[in-house]
């Protein structure tokens, strides 16, 4: 299963998901088997449910920060990975070796933009164009120590960072991190549920209102948390072939 593909599945389950528990807990008050004694209840009081949420609070606050930094973090590599490939070819350029270099640097733009870090034969690839490059750059006539220097720098830079893209994009823990914002949310709509008993219209606002922010919670976490799959699904081929085509 490509990641997409789950990813396309967890959007709609982060919006479907929370709704359901709402309808499941607002059912279950008004006519399941446990209704007649939860309505001769008056409610828990307040902090069995300020507790719940303060815990869903703080992972929230953490789980988000955690998708910037790692929505961040993909656009850098994917700057620093066109930083270097520019300087490959300004180096290329200065040291006249452009002829020699320039099909290989097409060539490992175009591995990298159909690279899919979920299979093998597309990083394969991207491998074998990358070593076509270092190769011609280490055997290039012309270029001095200095220069040679320089440029196999430069490719070094270049895998550096397309390393650290594969490693966003392929970071394992996506779906424990939205598995578990979603259990705390469902425990937090219960929590809700169980402190405004005996008030059906608290019950069905206040659930309500925390349903929509937990909804957010989660379509935020499938939208940014796997930024290579959807928010940054056109890179790194967008830019480099921008670079390229700028020559």
């Amino acid at each position: 299963m490509s990641g997409t593909f789950f990813s396309t599945w967890q959007i709609v389950l982060s919006i479907v998901t929370p709704l359901a528990v709402a309808l499941l807990i607002l059912t279950l008050e008004a006519r399941g088997p446990l209704a007649p004694a939860l309505q001769k209840t008056t409610g828990l009081v307040a902090p069995y449910f300020t507790a719940v949420a303060i815990l869903f609070g703080l992972f929230a606050a953490l789980l988000m920060s955690d998708v910037w930094e790692k929505d961040n973090a993909a656009r850098q590599s994917v700057e620093i990975e066109d930083d270097s490939l520019r300087a490959v070819i300004q180096l290329a350029r200065v040291n006249g070796v452009s002829a020699a270099l320039l099909p290989r640097i097409k060539a490992y733009v175009a591995a990298a933009s159909g690279e899919n870090p979920y299979r093998d034969g597309a990083r394969e690839k991207t491998d074998a164009a990358y070593e076509a490059l270092l190769a011609v750059a280490s055997h290039a006539d012309g270029l001095d120590t200095t220069a040679r220097t320089a440029l196999l720098g430069a490719l070094t830079e270049l895998r550096h960072a397309r390393d650290r893209r594969l490693y966003l994009a392929d970071e394992g823990t996506t779906a424990i991190k939205w598995l578990s914002i979603l259990i705390l949310g469902a425990l937090t709509q219960i929590a809700i549920m169980l402190v405004h008993i005996g008030n059906r219209r608290a019950i069905r606002v206040s659930v309500g209102l925390f349903t929509v922010a937990f909804t957010f919670c989660l379509v935020v976490v499938a939208l940014f948390d796997t930024p290579f799959e959807l928010a940054l699904a056109h890179e790194p081929g967008a830019t480099l072939n921008r670079t390229i085509e700028g020559l």
